[in-house]
């Protein structure tokens, strides 16, 4: 497993020859095993900070640390990212867009083996031979969930990847999140602007405003979480009480 450490971290911006400061002084320990969510308005820095750490935007200055059990290993390369968007590859398959990341390095027996693992966790297996133009959104996000497991990351970052979802979806994939997670054990980190989703699925809640971290919440809850239970609608006041100061 692995976490993270990220330490004085800034980014700027320059946008017609203003400088803008996105992230300002960012400081987080993502404990490893742990299922985190990042909460803030849109603007805030959020997807700028997943997208620091998983080397798509380089920082202005600040450093991310990776903490692994296995010392030997470069964990930077096992981050995967799940976006708000499916990003799949329309003229392959179901099976075939799951399958692509371990081409280069997988042989077909164990690349068969491990995408219909998937296929099958994530009800998909009677849809591995539809193309994307043919499965529903919440079906196209299911299958970019498993193209990313199929790389087996350590770490799993998710850049808001319901907000385009119905509520229904959205709540059935959110319970298939937390069964990945229990099941799998990976670290994630899920950035969303919606405070109700931060807490249903985050064991913490990193609250983010104006390029900073306000807060860090823990969430006392188990596993599948009740909306209407009297603790969770507390938290969901003082969360949403941070953004109203």
């Amino acid at each position: 497993m692995a976490g993270l450490i990220v330490k004085n971290l800034y980014k700027n911006f320059n946008i017609n020859n203003k400088e803008i400061l996105a992230l300002n002084n960012i400081n987080l320990y993502i404990e490893d095993g742990s299922f985190v969510t990042i909460v803030g308005k849109s603007g805030c820095g959020k997807t700028t900070l997943l997208r620091i750490i998983c080397s798509l935007e380089k920082q202005t200055c600040g450093e991310i640390e990776f903490t692994s059990d296995n010392k030997e290993e470069d964990i930077s390369r096992r981050v995967g990212i799940v976006f708000q968007e499916p990003r799949l590859m329309p003229w392959l398959t179901v099976e075939q867009n799951m399958a692509f990341p371990l081409l280069k390095n997988k042989n077909k027996e164990e690349t068969y083996y491990i995408v219909h693992k998937y296929l099958e966790m994530l009800g998909l297996e009677s849809f591995k031979d539809a193309y994307p133009s043919q499965i529903s959104g919440g079906m196209a996000q299911r299958v970019s969930l498993g193209r990313t497991l199929c790389y087996d990351p350590e770490i799993i970052l998710m850049d808001e990847p319901l907000g385009a979802l119905d509520a229904f979806n959205r709540r059935k994939l959110q319970n298939e999140f937390i069964n990945i997670f229990i099941e799998n054990k990976k670290t994630v980190i899920f950035v969303t602007h919606d405070v109700e989703e931060a807490i249903y699925l985050g064991q913490k809640v990193v609250v983010m405003d104006d390029g900073k971290v306000s807060s860090e919440i823990s969430v006392p809850l188990e596993y599948y979480r009740d909306t209407t239970d009297l603790r969770f609608l507390k938290l969901r006041e003082d969360i949403l009480h941070l953004f109203l100061k």
